[in-house]
């Protein structure tokens, strides 16, 4: 059986399966799909990438961290696409960038301003424009990537989450640290679904959560889950009831007081993640 299907970025977050390491195959699927489908720029530390279609800026250790391997199993997997001509890869702009060798046979081109579904091709079945294979010029160090808002449409949800909090959409920090491993995401997911929160409630609540932190932004998505569920009891809190006020306790004892408070403070939290306050 011969063809391509769509399948949605979504699958890497999808609680169904358990965090395990990449198999060889995965590691390539998630390859292409990183790659950009169209024309964009991406900022790498104070450098602007320009990447075409079929192209992704990334670094080993975000690799890694996504497969759950080894540095030295990452380098040889590369390494052992490009004798293949599977991929390229450039850092001669000194930001390594993976150019997908084939892209148009994983992913169609897109349709918008007219473009057909599929390119002419060239008789090595290489698109116009799209390089075969480019010469492997070595990967550098690992850098910090930054998404451009040009790319906002093209986030995954997981990079959503990491924006809302603070972070680069990569998930790397300027220290090289990366936030958001698969370890993590999963036990964040799965917290996300026991409390049945949507995609839009838990950005909300995310984004206030680093908004309240004065400090910079929380070194881990699990610093969020208490905030989840706190959102959560207060969303399935049954409603309080007007209760007519006794005379001779106007001012009500000091239990009554802290729970007004606090039932205070979390309308106010819940209407600001929903951006209602």
């Amino acid at each position: 059986m011969s063809g391509t299907v769509n399948i949605s970025r979504d699958i890497w977050r999808d609680t169904a399966f358990k965090t395990e390491p990449f198999t060889e195959r995965e590691a390539f699927i998630w390859i292409i799909m990183e790659a950009s489908y169209k024309p964009r720029q991406k900022r790498v530390a104070n450098v602007s990438v320009d990447l075409e279609r079929g192209q992704l800026a990334t670094s080993v250790r975000f690799m890694c961290e996504a497969w759950n391997w080894s540095k030295s199993r990452v380098d040889r997997f590369l390494k052992r696409l490009e004798k293949r001509d599977m991929i390229g890869t450039d850092s001669g702009t000194g930001v390594n960038v993976i150019t997908v060798c084939k892209y148009d046979d994983y992913q169609n081109a897109p349709r918008n301003g007219g473009t057909p579904d599929f390119e002419k091709r060239d008789t090595s079945g290489t698109a116009p424009g799209q390089q075969r294979d480019k010469p492997n010029k070595g990967l550098i160090p690992d850098a910090r990537i930054d998404d451009d808002d040009s790319a906002g449409a093209d986030l995954t949800f997981r990079e959503k989450v990491l924006v809302a909090a603070g972070h680069d959409p990569t998930g790397l920090t300027s220290g090289g640290k990366v936030i958001g491993s698969r370890a993590e995401w999963a036990e964040f997911e799965k917290a996300r679904s026991d409390l049945d929160l949507s995609d839009e409630d838990t950005l909300a609540v995310v984004k206030e959560t680093a908004n309240q932190k004065r400090d910079g932004p929380p070194g881990s998505l699990k610093y969020f889950i208490p905030s989840m569920r706190k959102f959560a009891g207060a969303r399935d809190a049954p409603p309080v009831s007007a209760i007519t006020p006794d005379p001779a306790r106007t001012r009500g004892t000091q239990h009554e007081r802290s729970a007004s408070k606090s039932k205070r403070r979390m309308d106010a939290f819940i209407a600001g993640a929903r951006g209602t306050g």
